[in-house]
């Protein structure tokens, strides 16, 4: 369990999720790497340049999209162009990518500097390694998920945007939010819900001083260790900068109030979870998506309930899956044993927990049948009581099941 929800030092650039895609490739591609290693292939892979027939849609990213002073020419050119005429023009490949209509918000293109900050997004989120951006069992889930025609539209153009999260996808990341922000998401939802039905950025990056203030407050007399003590310092700190902020004119450039904001709200945009009609702007609205999900996150009394007990029916109204909730053996161990199979150490064992995160996805998003963690987990402890000979626990020094391990097929428990 996580001692606090809070995704600590986010930049502005951790936007656009489908970038993620690459970076869970790219670290699994060897055991150990750095952030430098695989944000410069990441940032150098999406920024080379094809030539392409400059439509409509390309045309007004150009225009609304690329606003810095280097692509004065760029406009020029655009704007003295005969839009019915077709021409090839040069373009980055991210560039290409986000001007696709299909992308809910065209803002989130990747710089140089963000080479130092995106993949870091990886590691806040449970995909990959702190020390070396080695894959986490999540980011192997993730991993899963992603096609080869995904990857290989980061290296070269093709017609598969991938950008674009598919519903596997957004159930997995979506869950990642949740578990590592979610006492931020909670404060910062509860007060969206009832306060907006559209906002901007900016307005509601000045709540977030008051937000961490509340969480830091709320876990200071919880904590256990000097390495907890400190973040909970590092949070109030944070909120003290923001509330300057507050009380100055804005300068230009990128402040704290975007570097905080945006990996809150921009990432609920790709996941369908927020409206924005216009995608070059930041302005969102409130959607029955967005009540049907965070409603019962914001009333639930700990992050932990809710992913345990209520994540799946939550999801499932929110993106109208039209799922049936099922609890029996015959829904359920088929799934746990495909995400078994797919996440499986040599030695045998996997997380619990992401073998049962993974076999719900494969559930809803494959068989239109949903069930709770808790239930997977209920499942196979019944299981383990009638057939030691199918399944093995292990636990972590408070007693608690962390790993599992099949020792025979567990489908014989259907009697097959």
């Amino acid at each position: 369990m996580e001692f606090i929800r809070v995704i600590e030092n986010p930049r502005h650039c951790m936007q656009r999720l489908g970038f993620l895609k690459y970076v869970v490739h790219i670290a699994s591609q060897t055991s150990v790497s750095s952030v430098e290693n695989i944000g410069y292939k990441l940032v150098s892979d999406v920024s080379k340049k094809y030539a392409i027939v400059l439509k409509q849609e390309l045309q007004e990213y150009i225009l609304k999209g690329l606003t810095e002073r280097k692509y004065l020419e760029l406009h020029n050119y655009v704007k003295n162009m005969n839009i019915n005429k077709s021409g090839e023009i040069s373009m980055e490949l991210q560039d290409i990518y986000l001007a696709d209509n299909k992308i809910p918000s065209k803002r989130g293109k990747l710089i140089e500097e963000d080479k130092k900050h995106y993949p870091f997004f990886a590691t806040v989120l449970g995909l990959t390694r702190k020390e070396n951006y080695s894959l986490l069992v999540r980011g192997s889930s993730f991993l899963h998920l992603i096609s080869k025609e995904e990857i290989d539209g980061f290296k070269m153009l093709k017609e598969t945007n991938p950008l674009l999260l598919n519903q596997s996808q957004k159930i997995l990341l979506l869950f990642s939010l949740i578990e590592k922000d979610g006492d931020v998401l909670k404060k910062l939802y509860t007060r969206l819900l009832k306060e907006k039905v559209k906002f901007e950025l900016r307005e509601i990056g000045y709540y977030f001083d008051d937000i961490f203030s509340e969480v830091a407050k709320s876990y200071r007399g919880k904590t256990r260790s000097m390495d907890e003590l400190e973040r909970i310092s590092k949070l109030l700190k944070t909120a003290e900068k923001i509330k300057e902020k507050k009380t100055r004119p804005p300068t230009g450039g990128v402040s704290i109030i975007e570097h905080v904001a945006k990996p809150r709200i921009e990432p609920f945009v790709d996941l369908g979870l927020l409206s924005k009609p216009e995608p070059f702007a930041y302005r969102y609205y409130i959607t029955d998506a967005t009540k049907a999900f965070f409603d019962p996150l914001t009333n639930m009394e700990s992050i932990e309930d809710f992913l345990n007990y209520s994540f799946f029916d939550a999801l499932n109204k929110a993106f109208n899956l039209k799922g049936l909730h099922r609890t029996d053996r015959v829904t359920i161990l088929p799934m746990i044993k495909k995400a078994y199979n797919d996440l499986k150490s040599p030695l045998g064992y996997a997380p619990i927990l992401e073998i049962s995160l993974l076999a719900g996805i494969y559930s809803i998003t494959e068989t239109g049948a949903y069930f709770e963690l808790f239930e997977a987990l209920d499942t196979l402890k019944l299981l383990q009581k009638e057939r030691t000979d199918l399944v093995r626990f292990n636990v972590d020094r408070r007693g608690n099941l962390i790993f599992v391990k099949f020792n025979n097929d567990i489908m014989k428990a259907l009697g097959e």
